[in-house]
């Protein structure tokens, strides 16, 4: 009933009525409520005992595959960029890039609130109630977030145990929370796993909130087309500052403009609805599109999402456009296979480690996380290196060289980065117009 009142009352309250989605997640709360809850402990006894008949602990694979960089070895500075809901500046230290040429925003980047109005914060700004609430919600995020994953982790396990001492308005206050700080803390920890074991990265941070169907003022094209704007003046900053590599561990496709327009009040009509959604979404694809096409010489490198679904059947920006400098990422886990929640198709092209990345959080405490927004940075991380190592690379040679060093899984279908063999590729001088620079 808490996740109700949280993603379905809103709805209902403002529009009178509820979209496809949420009608089918109504659907399926009634079944939990009548069938599985009933049941729940007759069918906790029955999978634990058949996880532990079958559970096989596989080794992890990613440690051998990792390359640490040296600033001994003459390395060129990389500027990493991170499309994201916001960077923690103060814990990185010398590697945050210093623009001589600030922008409205600063000296690292740009930053944008939610109207699209430039901002001068480059974290999503809490207000004191919610600074005093951080350390304590910040313990429950990875649980929440292997909640929503479907990963059975102690965290998750504890979490539920504490859901059942709680009312439905007690869940929805904490489903709330989670809204405000799950974005909080994201930028952050994809911009620790960007840029480690690399001393020649240096973080540019382009923030913006991509919680869409939580905003609280309706979408309109005008708002697209400001957004559009922004987009464009991010485009062009890493173009005219040469950021090498970005970060976009972020998607979106038309139904979450839709869910936007119904808990906002503009849902009645739903035919009238879903056009206005169309619309707007149209805005937004052809703007994040024009971004990436509009900076050739950077590579972006994103997240193909955590829905178990074909990223480019779901028309999701960025993860489902086809561009030579993009570069999509499936997730998986220690040890190399398939996470449950990964998106796939013909778009992504590698898959990368997305489960318990250990990484920063605002603050500078270290937290375990997991999701294709966590594999999408480990393959940034390696394009990073190659940039370091081989200054003229173009967004194609590095794609080219991730991809030739990646090892493919029995069944065709995971292309596993491997950072050690793409490093070699390139010291090796096979690619010979990579200019590796020894």
């Amino acid at each position: 009933m808490g996740s109700v009142k949280t993603n379905i009352d809103p709805a209902v309250e403002k529009s009178g009525v509820v979209d496809n989605q949420e009608a089918w997640a109504v659907i399926h709360d009634r079944a939990a409520l009548q069938f599985e809850l009933p049941l729940k402990n007759i069918r906790a006894d029955v999978l634990s005992g058949y996880i532990d008949t079958h559970n096989v602990t596989k080794p992890d694979i990613w440690a051998a595959r990792e390359v640490t960089l040296n600033a001994k070895e003459h390395l060129t500075p990389v500027l990493v960029g991170i499309w994201d809901s916001g960077v923690d500046v103060s814990i990185f230290g010398d590697q945050v890039f210093t623009d001589p040429h600030p922008t409205a925003s600063g000296t690292h980047g740009l930053a944008y609130a939610d109207d699209g109005s430039p901002s001068p914060s480059w974290l999503q700004p809490l207000t004191p109630a919610q600074q005093l609430q951080y350390p304590d919600v910040r313990a429950q995020l990875k649980g929440l977030g292997d909640m929503s994953n479907a990963i059975d982790s102690p965290e998750a396990g504890a979490l539920r145990l504490k859901f059942s001492t709680l009312s439905s308005d007690q869940i929805n206050e904490l489903s709330n929370l989670s809204k405000v700080f799950a974005p909080y803390i994201h930028g952050t920890h994809v911009a620790g796993i960007a840029i480690r074991g690399n001393p020649a990265a240096r973080l540019v941070v382009a923030r913006f909130d991509d919680q869409l169907p939580d905003f609280t003022f309706q979408p309109t094209t005008e708002w697209a087309h400001k957004m559009a704007s922004d987009f464009e003046q991010i485009s062009d900053y890493f173009r005219t500052r040469n950021v090498r590599v970005v970060n976009m561990s972020w998607g979106d496709d038309a139904s979450e403009f839709e869910a936007w327009l119904s808990n906002t009040g503009a849902g009645a009509d739903p035919a009238e609805r879903k056009r206005r959604a169309a619309e707007i979404y149209a805005i937004w694809h052809d703007a994040v599109q024009n971004a990436i096409k509009n900076a050739p010489n950077t590579l972006f490198v994103c997240a193909a999402g955590n829905s178990d679904s074909d990223a480019s059947f779901l028309q999701d920006v960025p993860a489902g456009l086809r561009l030579p400098n993009l570069l999509a990422v499936g997730a998986v886990n220690q040890a190399g296979d398939e996470t449950s929640f990964t998106s796939y198709g013909p778009t992504v092209v590698v898959d990368s480690d997305g489960y318990e990345v250990d990484s920063y959080v605002p603050g500078g405490a270290k937290v375990k996380l997991s999701g294709t927004s966590m594999a999408s940075p480990n393959v940034t991380n390696l394009a990073a290196k190659l940039f370091a190592l081989g200054p003229s690379l173009t967004p194609a040679q590095a794609i080219e060289l991730i991809k030739a060093g990646a090892t493919t899984s029995e069944d065709g279908r995971r292309h596993l980065i491997d950072p050690k063999r793409s490093v070699e590729l390139l010291r090796s001088k096979k690619f010979v117009g990579a200019g590796a620079g020894h």
